[in-house]
């Protein structure tokens, strides 16, 4: 048996309907990539967050899937830039939070940054966010998850050091 787009259009209808009360939220997660999935995924949907990394591959499935997103009448369109590495940014090796907003053209609710705890909470099957201490990735969900429920976004800012001077004495440390 099938699950196509109107039987996840019936259950979205399901949902919103029952006497408890509907759900705020009715989250959706679609298969990567565009075939049949993505589209039955897309069916119910009136907003979409984007999920996307800073590499030139993801990000023309990025700019693909926010054309068919627009062309299903889905306007409210946020994004989340997941695996960001500063490291790599600061060495031109990778986009920029910003350069990603700028050529999407997307509101930003979060940038993730790249965490092995990721991976080990995946595995062991206990959710990131109640990590003891907390890491920067499970903040920056948990920052992320605020803004889609409070309906902000944030704008990305680089912020770009002076480059130091290195003159004779800058080895004395002047």
């Amino acid at each position: 048996m099938g699950f196509g787009g109107k039987a996840l259009e019936w259950l979205v209808d399901a949902l919103k309907t029952r006497p408890e009360g509907s759900p705020d939220f009715i989250i959706i997660d679609c298969p990567a990539g565009i075939d049949a999935g993505f589209i039955t995924a897309i069916t119910p949907a009136n907003e979409a967050v984007l999920v996307t990394t800073p590499d030139i591959t993801a990000l023309r499935d990025a700019d693909r899937v926010t054309g068919l997103l627009e062309c299903d009448g889905i306007r409210d369109i946020k994004m989340i830039v997941n695996r960001v590495r500063t490291d790599m940014i600061r060495g031109e090796d990778m986009m920029s939070v910003l350069d990603v907003q700028e050529m999407l053209g997307l509101s930003l609710l979060g940038a993730i940054p790249e965490d092995s705890e990721v991976i080990r909470s995946t595995n062991r099957g206990f959710p990131l966010v109640l990590n003891k201490p907390p890491t920067l990735a499970g903040l920056a969900f948990e920052q992320a998850a605020w803004r889609l429920v409070e309906q902000d976004s944030m704008k990305a800012v680089m912020v770009e050091e002076e480059p130091k001077k290195r003159g004779f004495f800058s080895f004395f440390g002047g």
